[in-house]
């Protein structure tokens, strides 16, 4: 299998694309779904892979200071495994450009393509990349001839036994014309608006919704939640706004010390009582996680690697460290130590709110009805706190 740069992505096909396949990365003018292709041929780079890169869309010295930004370097293997074609010189250049590596006229759809399929075959490349077939389309006198050109080339392609990955751009394309130009294609990856959606895939997928919310980084394209599951992901997402205002991505948000949260939960305990207190923090706990169990489950079918996610995301949000210890089909056992907010010597347990949470996204998760509780405590004097959450009826 192909990892295509990013694992949930690679998760929900079943570990990636089939070797020798073909991909079409599909977008808008925001060139994600470019990124995201770079990011797969450099993750075939450092899996020995050997890879025939041909760019129409800018001089090859701009494209690697550009994808450089994204933390995409191809420095390391150009003159080894990886060759970059240049198909933009002798489209914009003054006089005509010479050279080993360097497409004569790439508007000579014959010649091209088959310079192209020359080099693969001889040099026994293993995989085909274009940078943008959109950058050609738009200087065709007859599209529809270059349609063709492009169907042909990635079904030879194919037929050599090699895998091709190519970007393209869906808002150029006229609608007829991007249908046919995508017909060769065994997976089309969308990357657009903060989304990835699978639109075609060689093998069965793995999840109900085959979407993943993503941001662009200095990193170049990360899923939303392994982006959240870091402090780097957070500091990056945390902005200062008018008004006193903060905000973690398009949420506003409060820095609430320990203190104040302690304080918080002691006037809940004073004022109602123990039972009714750690019955306001539970409820208080599920409302707070209404909607991330049905939200996890549409794209992650494993129970134990969504509740693991949830995890991370506590750790470095400063939540503390929480760790399953326990799961069947009706008892799970969680484990914390550091929770949030930390004390010592009180009478109640502190975090009845991690059960909650956990109770709801549980419920959601799994769609049948789950209840819990603190049964241990760190401020309480355990060594940890416990949660135990057992299936209702």
């Amino acid at each position: 299998m192909l990892s295509l740069g990013l694992r949930e992505l690679d998760e929900m096909l079943g570990g990636g694309v089939e070797e020798g396949s073909s991909v079409a990365f599909i977008g808008s003018i925001e060139y994600d779904n470019i990124i995201l292709m770079h990011q797969a041929v450099l993750e075939a780079l450092k899996d020995g892979k050997k890879v025939l890169l041909v760019n129409f869309r800018q001089p090859p010295q701009t494209l690697l200071r550009e994808l450089r930004n994204y933390g995409i370097d191809y420095e390391p293997y150009l003159d080894g495994p990886l060759t970059l074609m240049d198909g933009y010189s002798n489209l914009y250049g003054t006089g005509g450009q010479g050279g080993k590596n360097v497409i004569p006229n790439p508007l000579d759809l014959g010649i091209t393509t088959a310079i192209i399929k020359d080099i693969l075959q001889k040099e026994n490349y293993d995989i085909l990349a274009i940078d943008d077939v959109t950058s050609q389309y738009t200087l065709q006198s007859n599209p529809k001839t270059y349609i063709k050109a492009v169907v042909r080339l990635i079904n030879s392609v194919k037929f050599f036994g090699k895998a091709s990955f190519v970007a393209v751009n869906t808002e150029v394309f006229e609608k007829p014309d991007l249908a046919a130009v995508l017909i060769p294609f065994d997976y089309v990856i969308e990357v657009a608006r903060g989304i990835i959606k699978v639109k075609r895939s060689f093998q069965p997928l793995r999840v109900v919704e085959p979407k993943v919310p993503y941001i662009r980084t200095q990193r170049g394209i990360c899923s939303m939640k392994e982006h959240h599951q870091s402090i780097e992901g957070i500091k990056a997402q945390l902005k200062a706004g008018k008004n006193g205002t903060l905000w973690l991505g398009n949420d506003r948000v409060q820095i609430v010390d320990e203190e104040t949260e302690r304080s918080l939960i002691e006037t809940i305990y004073g004022f109602l009582g123990p039972e009714k207190g750690k019955g306001l923090l539970y409820t208080w706990g599920k409302k707070q996680f209404i909607g991330y169990g049905e939200y996890a489950r549409k794209y992650e079918a494993d129970l134990k690697k969504s509740l693991e996610d949830i995890f991370k995301f506590t750790l470095a949000s400063g939540g503390g460290r929480l760790e399953l210890v326990e799961l069947s089909d009706s008892v799970v056992v969680v484990r914390g130590t550091s929770l949030f907010p930390g004390g010592e010597g009180y009478p109640h347990p502190i975090h009845a709110h991690y059960a909650g949470a956990l109770a709801q996204f549980l419920t959601e998760f799994t769609g049948e009805r789950w209840e819990g509780e603190e049964t241990k405590c760190e401020a309480m004097g355990a060594r940890y706190c416990e949660f135990v959450l057992r299936k209702v009826g």
